[in-house]
């Protein structure tokens, strides 16, 4: 994680971390840390999903606890600061329309943070956590990062990956 934090830490700033990868990949954890260490936002929409609900797991406002991420976002970059987004970013469509999107909200650089941990691994983390996520969205999630992996075609000014 020192490595990860030096290698932040030189990005012009304001930054955004797009955190990538599957629930149990320990994308949270791990963020949760350096966000702490770098004294940047950590934003993530499982934890407004509880805000609204009281539950992180309930879709239900999904598209709403993402609006509030990006409204989150946008707030933080206009005021200079870096942050975190902790999210699966799975679906290679999306990301380049999010790297577009913190760039007119005027981030100097977008990196994402990917987390290739071993699905077995990962399903074995997820059987552990308290919110736990079914199987079948670990796989079809674990798929579509495999099929289409994070690339610097999205737009990214750096890609880290955490084994």
């Amino acid at each position: 994680m020192i490595y990860l934090e030096q290698q932040l830490a030189t990005l012009p700033e304001p930054y955004i971390v797009m955190g990538v990868g599957i629930p149990g990949s320990g994308k949270s954890t791990a963020l949760e840390v350096v966000a702490q260490h770098l004294e940047i936002a950590r934003i993530c929409p499982d934890d407004i999903r509880e805000e609204m609900t009281g539950s992180a797991a309930d879709q239900s406002v999904n598209a709403e606890a993402w609006a509030e991420a990006y409204r989150r976002v946008a707030v933080s970059l206009q005021l200079g600061h870096s942050a975190i987004i902790d999210g699966t970013h799975t679906e290679a469509w999306r990301r380049p329309k999010q790297v577009a999107q913190y760039r007119e909200h005027g981030a100097a650089a977008v990196a994402a943070v990917v987390f290739d941990t071993p699905l077995a691994v990962a399903k074995r983390r997820n059987l552990s956590r308290e919110r736990v996520v079914p199987e079948y969205a670990l796989d079809k999630l674990h798929t579509a990062l495999q099929k289409e992996p994070v690339s610097h075609k999205e737009g990214f000014d750096a890609i880290y990956v955490l084994r």
